[in-house]
């Protein structure tokens, strides 16, 4: 994977962080001239967000969303006196500690619609803590918690966010950045949100900051839900290639001579049958990765079942073929080990037993048939992929792992 791949999931959490950074300076300017719009945009945004994290099936994202605008009318609404008021610090105390845990809950919740049943339980633990953090202050404050809280209040000299917070933030932020998916978009995003908002409560007296935090967060929110799904729509899943979608996407508008190449993983169903579809599986993603490092231009897509596609910008098959050639070698040269299931280890302790022994392992090769067609002036994309079709059958009954070019 290329490092530009390894950086785009990052990009837009660090832009947020860069965009309030930036324009923290000017937001007291700001928020005096268009206060209304300021305070009220937080709202608007969210509604939005929510809505399509609904339409999306986007869960965790629309629970971060309704996290973040809870907390806004929370420091809205309750929240705009002196942290000198034991009763505003007993607030702020509670929300600096908690809010960075919820963040890190949401990472670790299950995929479910924001507003189904299963959804609507994580804004009712919110309640309950909104609750417990409105209604109680006032008896609490005289009980050793209460006390307990006030110990931390701001002294002269001393920073905003109490020690207790400070490790709520230092240890959400980890598990939520711990063992990313390959799909890192809404992990990163959780990141940033968590940064932004601690940066927020560090500088909490200053005007219009939770105003300018909500505002980016939410931003960085609705670009992650979109993102999300230009990659469920776009992306294979199990390869990580573009799929079917993503290629006819492409072909739509290309112009002019370009060479496409049909590819199909030889003998497929007997790895299905024979070691079953976990290896199956296997063999798709090592052909995937395999073609994801062709040169030439080339780039590669999964258009479906066992069947990838290539596509080349040069006009002539001619320069193309080394470059398929080279793929096709590195794939039937590529050594499969075959994980042996029956074997795993039931437990921790039994697998460090097993480790440092010889294993019977099992190694399969992979072959894969191409036929490769250049667009002709005018030829529509249909034609061009059953050309190209054809002379992939043509290299399958020709003895298969070779690349046949269509008439």
């Amino acid at each position: 994977m290329s490092a530009l791949a390894l950086l785009r999931p990052a990009l837009f959490p660090l832009t947020a962080l860069l965009a309030c950074w930036l324009l923290w300076p000017g937001v007291t300017d700001w928020g005096q001239e268009y206060e209304f719009l300021l305070l009220i945009s937080p709202l608007l945004i969210a509604a939005l967000c929510l809505v399509l994290a609904q339409v999306f099936n986007q869960g965790r994202i629309g629970q971060m969303i309704i996290l973040v605008v809870a907390t806004y009318g929370l420091i809205q609404w309750q929240m705009q006196s002196t942290l000198d008021h034991p009763a505003t610090w007993w607030m702020y105390f509670w929300l600096t500690l908690l809010f960075p845990l919820n963040a890190m809950l949401i990472r670790y919740l299950p995929e479910r619609r924001p507003l189904s049943l299963y959804g609507l339980m994580f804004p009712a633990t919110l309640v309950l803590q909104a609750v417990f953090i409105l209604g109680l202050p006032g008896q609490l404050l005289t009980t050793p918690l209460g006390q307990w809280v006030l110990t931390f209040q701001r002294q002269p000299g001393d920073v905003l966010i109490p020690l207790p917070a400070w490790i709520s933030f230092a240890v959400s932020l980890g598990l939520v950045i711990n063992r990313l998916p390959r799909n890192a978009d809404v992990p990163l995003a959780f990141a940033a949100v968590i940064i932004l908002h601690g940066l927020m409560f560090y500088h909490f007296d200053q005007p219009y900051m939770s105003a300018l935090t909500a505002v980016t967060v939410l931003l960085l929110l609705f670009t992650t839900l979109l993102v999300t799904n230009h990659q469920l729509a776009f992306i294979d899943e199990l390869t990580a290639l573009p799929g079917r979608r993503a290629l006819m996407n492409d072909l739509k508008h290309r112009h002019g001579h370009y060479i496409l190449v049909m590819a199909d993983i030889d003998h497929f169903k007997q790895f299905n049958d024979t070691h079953g579809h976990d290896t199956g599986d296997d063999v798709l993603r090592l052909v995937a990765s395999q073609l994801g490092k062709t040169t030439g231009g080339g780039r590669a897509y999964r258009y479906g079942g066992e069947e990838f596609t290539l596509i080349f910008p040069s006009a002539s098959l001619k320069e193309c073929r080394p470059f398929i050639e080279a793929t096709r070698e590195r794939i039937a040269s590529y050594p499969l080990v075959v994980r042996n299931t029956s074997q795993r280890p039931e437990d921790h302790k039994s697998g460090k037993k097993q480790r440092g022994k010889a294993a019977d392992k099992k190694t399969l090769s992979v072959t894969m048939s191409f036929g490769a067609a250049r667009r002709q002036s005018g030829e529509t994309i249909e034609a061009l992929l059953k050309r190209a079709d054809k002379a992939l059958y043509k290299a399958k009954q020709n003895g298969r792992n070779r690349v046949e070019d269509a008439v």
